[in-house]
């Protein structure tokens, strides 16, 4: 018995768009992870920068995740998740992340049952 293959590629006509809500999203999720915060403590908003995406980001600072790391250290890493997680996974270029830490919060471990 032997077993067919499929062909390599396959090319199927079609579109794929990423409304301004699910860019929105995903940014938001994006700073999240990189800022090691909740979801609720994470505002983003998005804007045209001379056909690049501009994003401001205002996020706590979360204590005890990143121990040794400077405020601009945290803010660099941020903008880097931000502009490397648009590029690879919503195909867009942006060109600043302003990043605004608004308050402190205590990052807690989690327990796992």
């Amino acid at each position: 018995m032997s077993i067919g293959r499929a062909p390599a590629s396959t090319v199927v006509a079609g579109a794929t768009a990423v409304d301004a809500r699910a860019l929105q999203r995903l940014a938001h999720g994006l700073v999240r992870d990189a800022a090691g915060v909740a979801l609720d403590d994470v505002s983003v908003q998005l804007g045209d920068q001379r056909g690049d995406l501009r994003v401001s980001v205002s996020v706590p600072v979360a204590l005890g995740g990143a121990a040794g790391t400077t405020l601009a250290e945290r803010g660099d890493s941020l903008r880097d998740a931000v502009v490397r997680g648009m590029r690879d996974l919503a195909a867009r270029r942006v060109g600043a992340v302003d990043v605004h830490y608004t308050g402190v919060r205590r990052s807690r471990g989690r327990r796992v049952a």
